[in-house]
């Protein structure tokens, strides 16, 4: 092989959310703490935390963290713990996008901000023959050497299952962050960047991570809606019904009280003749008018390029759209390349979710080019 790949798994089965968090944390300590120690991106989260401005918004979002959901925290607690790094480090992680897409900005000067279009591009297929959801991962290169898989069963007491899910995973990031899977549903993201944040809303990785306990695209709405506090930032989410033909792309922007969702409904083939069964989305808010941090414009490039290739018909096509190199500024698939829009920025992995056959794929190569995937994994 020109290029070596891999992508470990880790099966995990716990009593508790600290439990998982603790052997995650054990598992990959050597990772998580080089990353802390090394990730660019880290040392400003640091920067952003050692001024009293920004001290005091982590603590608004502790404290409403721990309100809502202390089983999430226990989590975060847990692979402090296992991996021996300080707690308020991980996080600042989980409060990522907050803080390099609206707080640094705030607060720090654009001149102080890293901010990069770091991203993703979904390819959603709702046909008979191919309902499929296909997400590039993209991000830096100080994440693409220290990412992983993990296999989460949670049980109660009596050893019935409460939780069980597949998650893609960043180091020291929450699982939840990137793609996954439970028993009902596909989920992937695509971050978006709206220009203020709700200070008084859950942050987004404590939600995205809490999505994996249900079953229905209506119950995910209803926690991104999240009654009477709000998301604290903004994302989309792409959802399909595992043992249905539900697909939808859910945008999601901050207010306090409640976030604004709206739901892109991509039909079914032949439910609605003349609507497309197919979609993409990237990152920037296209079904709610949004102000946004930024003009976006590599994300539009991608969606720009997606809408010039052949409509998707067969997996083959959507891995036709998610390698495509073809724009020099920002191509789909991203390499890093000193021309680029974002010229750090990598497609760290490439996820097909191919429902109709219950199989998920994971490429850590460009996924037009290769013949087999990195990992291939059944449903659950």
């Amino acid at each position: 092989m020109d290029q070596t790949e891999s992508l470990p798994v880790l099966y995990i089965r716990a009593k508790s959310h600290y439990d998982v968090g603790h052997t995650i944390g054990t598992t990959f300590k050597g990772w998580i703490k080089d990353y802390l120690d090394t990730s660019n991106d880290v040392k400003q989260y640091k920067k952003f935390y050692s001024c009293d401005e920004g001290s005091q918004i982590v603590q608004q979002y502790l404290s409403s963290s721990r309100k809502h959901y202390p089983n999430i925290m226990s989590e975060i607690q847990g692979m402090a713990d296992g991996a021996a790094v300080n707690f308020e480090d991980l996080f600042l992680l989980q409060l990522s996008s907050e803080i390099e897409f609206c707080h640094l900005n705030e607060i720090l000067g654009d001149q102080e901000s890293n901010q990069v279009e770091k991203g993703c591009t979904d390819v959603l297929v709702n046909r008979k023959q191919c309902r499929v959801i296909g997400h590039n991962d993209d991000w830096t290169n100080d994440v693409s050497s220290r990412v992983y898989i993990v296999h989460v069963t949670i049980l109660d007491e009596t050893d019935h299952v409460t939780e069980q899910f597949v998650s893609f995973s960043y180091p020291g990031y929450l699982t939840g962050f990137c793609f996954g899977m439970n028993q009902s549903l596909v989920i992937s993201l695509n971050s978006l960047s709206p220009k203020r944040a709700n200070k008084m809303g859950v942050p987004l990785a404590i939600l995205l991570r809490s999505l994996f306990a249900y079953n229905s695209i209506d119950e995910c709405y209803n926690v991104m809606e999240s009654k009477p506090y709000g998301c604290a930032y903004g994302m989309t989410i792409n959802i399909a019904s595992i043992n249905g033909t539900e697909m939808c792309s859910m945008e999601i922007y901050p207010q306090e009280g409640k976030s604004e969702v709206n739901i892109k409904t991509i039909p079914y083939e032949g439910d609605l003749p003349h609507e497309k069964c197919y979609y993409y989305h990237q990152n920037f808010y296209k079904n709610i008018l949004a102000e946004e941090s930024g003009p976006c414009t590599g994300s539009r490039l991608r969606d720009k390029r997606a809408n010039q290739m052949t409509s998707p018909k067969t997996i083959d096509d959507v891995k036709a759209i998610l390698g495509d190199t073809e724009d020099g500024v920002e191509p789909i698939y991203r390499v890093p390349c000193a021309s680029h829009n974002a010229p750090d920025v990598k497609t760290v992995a490439t996820a097909i979710f191919n429902i109709s056959e219950r199989q998920l794929y994971v490429y850590r190569r460009n996924p037009k080019l290769c013949r087999v995937s990195c990992l291939t994994l059944p449903f659950l």
